[in-house]
């Protein structure tokens, strides 16, 4: 398998995040685009052997055993409408498995990431799911971006995230953070998330039983 320079990795999401962000700024969602080949390009540059998921994930890519799934704006409605709300991110699927993951909200300059078996981190400092005490707080998908908002659920701003639907291409990094972060993954139902998932619930264990509580 390939070898990723993962501080190098996080620097480029930095880069394009910046310019995003000027983007955003002078009103511009057309340079969205720009942004995405920007990052791919670069990618395929320093890791020609690692496919680049395009929409659907399909037996090809689990077949070459890794690839990259990345969203440059997750949250593309609230960048074009001028909501400071939308992050990027990457994750790197090994045998579809995600093994680093990368959610970076460029608006506060707030890079989370993980590794697999390895812990999760915001900003470079050791990050952990709420133990749920005080007043819960969890989201669903129709408050924004999914992957900050798992991001959220991993350094314990959130006590739970879930959502329904299939939407494993955005969110198998974020349930990598938390899961690197002490919490866990599952369906709305309990059982095992996986990427082709119809239901996804993330947090703690106080947090996951308060999902059930709820669905």
């Amino acid at each position: 398998m390939t070898a990723i320079d993962t501080h190098a990795v996080l620097a480029l999401l930095r880069e394009v995040g910046a310019g995003l962000c000027a983007s955003f700024w002078r009103g511009r969602p057309q340079d969205l685009l720009p942004a995405e080949d920007r990052l791919r390009q670069a990618l395929a540059a320093h890791y020609p052997a690692i496919a680049w998921a395009d929409g659907a994930l399909s037996e090809a890519h689990a077949a070459r055993g890794e690839y990259w799934i990345g969203d440059v704006v997750d949250g593309a409605t609230p960048f074009e409408r001028g909501i400071p709300h939308w992050s990027l991110s990457l994750t790197l699927m090994r045998e579809n498995r995600p093994v680093f993951a990368a959610v970076y909200d460029a608006m506060h300059d707030e890079m989370f990431h993980a590794l697999w078996r390895h812990g999760a981190w915001c900003n470079d400092e050791p990050i952990r799911v709420s133990a749920g005490r005080g007043q819960p707080l969890v989201a669903t998908r129709g408050l924004g971006p999914a992957s900050l908002q798992l991001a959220y659920v991993a350094c314990g701003r959130l006590d739970a995230f879930w959502q329904r639907g299939n939407d494993g291409y955005l969110c198998a990094g974020g349930a990598l953070l938390v899961r690197e972060a002490g919490g866990d993954t599952t369906q709305i139902d309990g059982q095992p998330y996986r990427l082709a998932s119809s239901s996804m619930a993330a947090g703690g264990a106080a947090g996951l039983l308060l999902v059930a509580s709820l669905g």
